[in-house]
């Protein structure tokens, strides 16, 4: 039985799926911090306006898994990367990392 090494094709399969994109439940904004749960004007308070702004469906909390709750994805461009935060609602639901490759 020939025994095969996986460990460098998954370690570089983890590493290019971790490279791209990092979901987060709090963001650091200069010396403060967001975190989910916190309201959209805190965001504009921190972040500032949104270089775009999208229209999604989010599944949240408290709702049966096929109904999906209408929200916003803003986009913020930073030092090489972009930040999607989610709101739902009013209030943030999620934040992405995006890094530039």
């Amino acid at each position: 039985m020939k025994r095969v090494n996986l460990s460098p094709c998954l370690i570089s399969m983890l590493w290019i799926a971790s490279a791209s994109s990092f979901a987060e439940t709090s963001l650091r904004v200069n010396n403060k911090v967001l975190t989910v749960g916190d309201s959209a004007t805190r965001v504009l308070q921190l972040l500032g306006q949104p270089a775009i702004r999208s229209f999604t469906s989010s599944p949240i909390a408290g709702l049966p898994a096929n109904q999906l709750a209408p929200g916003e994805d803003w986009h913020y461009e930073q030092n090489g990367k972009t930040i999607i935060v989610t709101i739902v609602g009013g209030r943030v639901a999620k934040f992405e990392t995006l890094y530039q490759q």
